[in-house]
């Protein structure tokens, strides 16, 4: 990533970009639909170069090394945790370490699951979440396959997909930012480590 010429807008990602948690008017807050996908107004324009610019320079190793104010790698990041309510978040698979390559970007814009499995699925060490200072132990359950429509804003075209997976568990993740819900909601309160015998885990 080039400072100079990759960067969507003018300003380097910051922390003090994030909404946390404790801003639950924010946070908690259900994000409208993007009312027209191929002319997106001026906010709508800088919060998804914001959520690019963040997440692909929190993966950089060679640009986030600032130890006074280091990035928690992001996989993905929703809108409302940049402060704005709107229906759309980013996300950046990088699959190989050693091959700059091999990665896969969603630019998610109205993204909507239009369907699940019933086929549950958990990250056996929990999720995290740049919005969640105080990480919260325990399983999150969640449907192995969705399937997922999106206006994707770097494709520029509506997209209809299936996804397995721990891509089908970050565009949950995501998507339920928009809609004012987090991880830990899914953590089951009186067994945090609660688990089904037919469940998958990664």
């Amino acid at each position: 990533m080039d400072l100079e010429k990759d960067l969507l807008q003018s300003e380097k990602p910051t922390n003090k970009w994030l909404t946390k948690d404790t801003n639950k008017e924010v946070i908690r807050s259900v994000s409208p639909d993007v009312t027209d996908v191929d002319n997106l107004t001026d906010e709508e324009l800088n919060t998804m170069a914001k959520l690019i610019d963040f997440v692909r320079y929190s993966q950089d190793d060679s640009l986030n090394n600032n130890e006074e104010d280091l990035l928690r790698p992001a996989v993905g990041l929703a809108a409302p945790q940049v402060g704005v309510n709107k229906n759309m978040f980013f996300a950046r698979f990088e699959w190989d370490k050693e091959n700059p390559e091999d990665f896969e970007e969603i630019a998610a814009i109205n993204p909507k699951i239009i369907s699940r499995s019933s086929q549950m699925i958990v990250i056996n060490d929990g999720e995290g979440c740049l919005s969640v200072d105080e990480d919260r132990d325990g399983l999150v359950p969640r449907s192995y396959k969705i399937v997922v429509t999106y206006y994707d804003f770097l494709k520029k075209k509506q997209i209809k997909e299936t996804l397995r997976g721990y891509k089908a568990i970050v565009f949950q993740h995501e998507t339920e930012h928009n809609h004012g819900m987090l991880y830990y909601d899914h953590i089951n309160k009186k067994d945090p480590h609660h688990t089904e015998k037919d469940w998958l885990y990664l």
